[in-house]
């Protein structure tokens, strides 16, 4: 087997591609569709291909979902004030899920959707990856400078939208999105609820 950094490369080219297209898949046609068979044939490869990076179907909605962790992390990244500020974690949590300034957010939040609804359908402790990043996220807020209590408040506003959005369940939009990103970063930078 070629273990140069060309075949590592090319691995990882082709996890990616079979992650998207398993993610595709269950946020067109839901996690029912999900096989290995179909995320192999969507990702235009061998089903031992998929058999390779991922043994089962549960291997698959796992790596599905821990991406989607991975993917928020970067976008926090993204969005972090510089330095060390109290609530920056907490902007950072709320400007990602708002994804204002993050590129690709609408294509990030259907394939975090199709991985959770994947994973949920299938075994719930499929979604442990996401509890864990759940658990960190808040313990980093926590620890933000911030009353803990106001870093909650935004991480759960925050959280609301994006079950809003995910559901189409009266979503706010346009300019009411815009101040209610306002709001939650007056928050996380004053300190306090006004």
């Amino acid at each position: 087997m070629d273990s140069s950094p060309r075949s590592s490369a090319r691995a990882l080219q082709t996890r990616s591609r079979i992650l998207t297209a398993a993610e595709d898949l269950v946020v067109a046609a839901g996690a029912d569709a999900l096989t290995i068979e179909r995320a192999a044939e969507r990702a235009g490869v061998a089903k031992g291909t998929v058999l390779y990076h991922f043994p089962t179907r549960r291997a698959l909605i796992q790596a599905m979902v821990a991406r989607c962790c991975d993917s928020f992390d970067l976008d926090m990244a993204a969005v972090a004030d510089p330095g060390p500020a109290p609530g920056r974690r907490a902007r950072a949590y709320v400007r990602a899920s708002f994804g204002e300034e993050c590129n690709d957010e609408h294509e990030r939040e259907a394939r975090l959707s199709g991985a959770l609804l994947a994973a949920s359908a299938t075994d719930p402790a499929l979604l442990e990856p996401l509890r864990a990043a759940y658990r960190r996220w808040q313990s980093e807020l926590e620890a933000d400078g911030l009353d803990p209590a106001l870093a909650t408040v935004a991480r759960l506003a925050a959280d609301g939208l994006w079950l809003a959005e995910i559901g189409d369940l009266a979503p706010p939009r346009g300019e009411l999105r815009r101040r209610v990103l306002a709001v939650l970063e007056d928050m996380t930078i004053g300190g306090s609820w006004r």
